[in-house]
């Protein structure tokens, strides 16, 4: 989960749920006072009717009848039961509406003067009067039919409310959010963009001066210390590259010559091809650090040219052939499409001539037949180089590191070399937008495939 829809989520809970408390309380109120207020309009009926039996002589049961009949200000399903001080009916209202008491009610009456209550869809209001004579109870119930009809619509208002006002709300807190953090998708997309090819790009700034323009600018200073130390690393590695190779050069020619004297005894002789071996060794890194200074020189240059892999296969083999006179190769073309085969990619000729040297190489060195199969495989939008050669095999979980600098596996114990080779031929094969992986198809089989695109 993102930034945005955590902040989206996390804004409509909380207003969803004020808004929920809010229209509760809303509700809650209104259920009260509807409450109260029929509480005091049964309040009044039972008070008039006590009094109009009770007070005034010209008033009988009948005639309290006919009031209740024709009173203005009769409720809906009233009821009135009128009790005497010994628990008697003394009178009971023509309507039919039914009271549910009994005599518990009476007696909480005496001690307590007033309830309410509802008893299914009615509201039952008691009262206990203190004439001067007698005692008289008195219940009164009725249906509030148009104040439940007010609640209820106000339930279904507030319902709706609710719903329309949770949704806009997390409809305009996630487009409200995306909007705001926009800025930071385009921060995260230049940042991806970023790699060791384009430390020049930089972070755009909206001018609005707020903490993602300040992180904008922190972030671009940063890159422009990245920027310079890198550089300055790699005219380090270039100048001190350059500068070793000249005297590395000396150093072996002397150790040559030296070697072919005859007045050397074996054991110095020995010793003289010792130091010759580890010069070399040292002349290989001095090297790669030199192609790889190159490579990066050459990034973001574009300047590629059409280049056949079978011609620069031949021309390498040739060239470790003068080198290693037992070195043998067994070339084939597997084409794997209907059309006519192209071998040709976009590249650079010299480090591409390097990388296929280097694999080469090492497929001869680490052989046991001194015998290599390289097979160039074309597929529709592919080319494929492959090298197979029979020898020792690295472990399964050796794979995945041998592209790394310094890198080397099991099978390599007994070799001499830096641990350079494979990760210059990576880095040559990254740059032409090519990949590499390393196989064993069986035991005592190593694989390369290099795969470029068309």
């Amino acid at each position: 989960m993102n930034l945005k829809q955590r902040f989206s989520i996390i804004f409509s809970l909380l207003f969803s749920a004020l808004l929920g408390i809010v229209l509760l309380m809303i509700f809650s109120l209104f259920s009260q006072f509807r409450k109260e207020d029929f509480e005091e309009r049964l309040q009044e009926k039972a008070i008039t009717s006590i009094k109009l039996l009770v007070e005034v002589k010209e008033v009988d049961y009948q005639l309290l009848k006919i009031i209740d009949r024709n009173t203005i200000h009769k409720l809906y399903n009233e009821k009135i039961l009128i009790f005497n001080d010994s628990l008697d009916l003394i009178y009971s209202s023509i309507d039919d509406a039914v009271i549910s008491w009994d005599l518990d009610d009476l007696k909480y009456l005496r001690d307590n003067k007033t309830f309410f209550k509802r008893s299914n869809e009615y509201d039952v209001y008691g009262m206990y009067y203190d004439s001067n004579e007698k005692d008289y109870f008195a219940l009164v119930t009725a249906e509030d039919k148009y104040g439940n009809r007010k609640l209820d619509y106000l339930k279904y208002l507030l319902l709706g409310a609710f719903f329309v006002g949770a949704t806009t709300v997390w409809i305009l807190s996630f487009y409200l959010s995306k909007k705001s953090l926009l800025p930071l998708d385009i921060v995260r997309e230049k940042i991806q963009q970023i790699t060791d090819n384009n430390l020049n790009i930089r972070l755009p700034a909206s001018g609005k001066k707020d903490e993602i323009d300040m992180l904008s600018g922190s972030f671009n200073q940063m890159l422009d210390r990245i920027e310079g130390s890198y550089k300055r690393q790699r005219e380090f590695a270039s100048n001190a590259s350059h500068e070793l190779r000249t005297p590395i050069t000396r150093i072996v020619t002397q150790l040559e010559n030296v070697a072919h004297e005859k007045s050397l005894s074996p054991e110095a002789r020995q010793t003289l091809r010792s130091i010759s071996g580890d010069t070399y060794q040292l002349s290989d890194v001095v090297t790669s650090l030199l192609i790889l200074s190159r490579i990066d020189e050459k990034k973001g240059l574009g300047s590629f040219q059409k280049v056949r892999l079978d011609e620069s296969v031949f021309a390498c083999s040739q060239k470790l052939s003068r080198i290693y006179p037992d070195f043998k190769l067994h070339f084939e073309i597997e084409n794997n499409t209907s059309q006519e085969i192209s071998l040709e990619i976009e590249g650079d000729e010299i480090l591409l001539g390097i990388a296929i040297t280097n694999l080469l190489k090492n497929a001869y060195l680490y052989s046991d037949n001194q015998q290599v199969l390289c097979t160039l495989r074309t597929n529709t939008d592919t080319i494929e180089l492959v090298l197979v050669n029979s020898g020792e095999t690295p472990s399964e979980s050796e794979l995945t590191r041998l592209f790394q600098a310094f890198k080397r596996g099991s099978n390599t114990a007994n070799k001499p070399g830096s641990g350079l080779g494979l990760g210059i031929v990576q880095r040559i094969f990254q740059y032409h937008g090519a990949s590499i992986t390393y196989r064993i198809p069986e035991a005592r089989k190593n694989e390369v495939v290099a795969t470029f695109k068309i």
